[in-house]
């Protein structure tokens, strides 16, 4: 697992119910998918000398428990599965002791030339260092959650 720290929750991203607001849990977990793309080689330099960058696609953000404001957090990441120009990432938001679950993101990236703005196969030193991270992750759990959708009756009102 890949670790990312963050400060202290700050009283602008909470919400009138006193607890972080669901737009900066995205926020806060998108920092996790940069510290991915940085051990993956698309840290500012690679970004810079490959002219190639990763857009997020899709997400499926699950909130758990609340966060409150001055709460200390952090998130875990791990690479789910890649190909030659997908990531798929798991992050959990969990307490400061990384012990419980807060809330968790599945996110799915595409790999993009910055020259033309379309998706395009990584870059070979990059494929190499994101398969070499996919390998050690592989040997980590499958985490409970992943590859869930939405689920509710298909249509109208069952209240």
């Amino acid at each position: 697992m890949l670790i990312t720290q963050y400060p202290p929750v700050p009283e602008n991203y909470c919400d009138y119910n006193g607890h972080l607001n669901e737009g900066y849990y995205l926020v806060m977990l998108s920092h996790a998918t940069d510290t991915v793309l940085d051990v993956a080689g698309l840290d500012q330099e690679g970004r810079d000398a490959h002219k190639f960058s990763a857009f997020t696609v899709q997400n499926n953000l699950r909130y758990l428990k609340e966060v409150r404001q001055g709460q200390k957090v952090v998130a875990h990441s791990q690479l789910l599965s890649s190909d030659k120009k997908r990531l798929r990432i798991w992050h959990e938001l969990r307490n400061e002791e990384g012990t419980e679950t807060l809330a968790a993101i599945e996110c799915l990236l595409v790999g993009v030339d910055m020259q033309t703005r379309h998706s395009a196969a990584w870059p070979e030193q990059i494929r190499q260092t994101i398969q070499s991270l996919q390998q050690r992750h592989a040997k980590i759990e499958w985490p409970k959650g992943a590859g869930n959708s939405i689920a509710m009756p298909n249509q109208g009102c069952s209240a």
